[in-house]
């Protein structure tokens, strides 16, 4: 091949040619085959006074790659610093690592190196999934090998998740609550929501005496009618923000701000257990109050938000129901209780269906 077939600037140089341009100082060795449209890429790149990066294929560009991606990019702020979290344990024990040579034998191992921690291990896993199948996305393991994540047991959930409050915690911490650690605790068991999306309500999101919001997690439109206990301790707040729960100068709390408070309030309660009841628990004990005024599974799913019977039928099931009941408070009678939430259900769906 002459110098007359390679384009400008391109020059042979020991069985491959050279892009010399010296009023940009560059020279760089191109091992392309001439003509080839790997070879135009690399050229045009070299004119554009690019010369592209070497890409390594390890697990640190894998993750560089996904952060870059659409699918992370769309998912919410809390899963994002979940996957976060889960992926730099990940960069941490395999960032050199080729994604090509992890098998599923690998990831297994992985899984039950955390099996003292069912949950982290189990998304750990998911977290994998996701990532092998971003590596099949970008060339990184080719289509035959498959995802390795894919198909491994995980553990199974060990309880029934998060217990709801008894009655003498409940009790004790309504006495002892700070008024925005109490404020956080009537919203979580009047609303039944997540701490997430508690901490977001906004005071125009509550509109003709229901909460009318779209879910965090799920991004799911929930309309919740407020019991008559919420709409009394609302009306005792003031509002100093946008938010309901707000710092003292009237700006949005964050998450571990929250955490923080409703942990010190358990720990200055004197029930010896106090401490092992998590704020998420709460949504429990709302859930159970659902069902003792006498809603079916669609009603609670449309207050609640879950979308699977599973859960359901793990708060309905008779056989673990006479321990689960036993978290309620017994504020008004059973016939009260059931009149007035059934009215008020009844109101707010009429009124999203019509628009009234």
């Amino acid at each position: 091949m002459t110098k007359k077939d390679l384009p400008k600037y391109v020059y042979q140089d020991r069985g491959y040619v050279r892009f010399i341009r010296r009023s940009h100082n560059q020279s760089i060795m191109m091992k392309e085959k001439p003509g080839t449209i790997e070879f135009w890429e690399h050229y045009n790149q070299l004119l554009a006074g690019r010369e592209p990066l070497t890409v390594k294929r390890n697990f640190e560009t894998l993750i560089l790659s996904y952060y870059e991606s659409d699918a992370f990019k769309k998912l919410k702020p809390r899963t994002k610093a979940d996957y976060r979290k889960y992926i730099g344990h990940v960069r941490d024990i395999w960032g050199k690592k080729d994604p090509a040579k992890i098998e599923t034998h690998h990831i297994y191992e992985l899984h039950r190196a955390n099996a003292d921690r069912w949950r982290q291990a189990n998304y750990l896993v998911q977290v994998m999934v996701v990532l092998m199948n971003h590596a099949r996305l970008i060339g990184l393991l080719k289509k035959e090998h498959g995802n390795p994540a894919k198909g491994i047991p995980l553990f199974k959930q060990q309880s029934d998740g998060w217990e709801p409050w008894p009655d003498d915690v409940r009790a004790e911490f309504e006495a002892a609550a700070t008024p925005r650690a109490r404020l956080v605790y009537e919203l979580c068991l009047g609303l039944g929501q997540r701490i997430g999306d508690v901490l977001k309500i906004r005071w125009d999101h509550i509109r003709n005496g229901a909460y009318d919001f779209n879910q965090g997690k799920t991004d799911k439109p929930l309309l919740i009618p407020l019991t008559d206990r919420l709409k009394a301790h609302l009306a005792q707040v003031d509002k100093k923000g946008l938010t309901i729960i707000t710092d003292p100068t009237g700006r949005p709390v964050q998450y571990r701000t929250i955490a923080g408070e409703m942990r010190k309030v358990k720990a200055m309660m004197k029930h010896p257990t106090a401490a092992t009841y998590v704020t998420h628990g709460l949504r429990k004990n709302a859930t159970i109050e659902l069902y003792e005024s006498g809603c079916d599974d669609e009603m609670v799913k449309a207050v609640t938000g879950h979308s699977g019977a599973e859960m359901l039928k793990k708060m309905e099931d008779r056989s673990g129901r006479e321990n689960l009941l036993r978290a309620r408070r017994p504020h008004e009678t059973a016939w009260n209780r059931t009149r007035r939430k059934h009215e008020c259900f009844n109101s707010c769906f009429k009124n999203r269906e019509t628009g009234e």
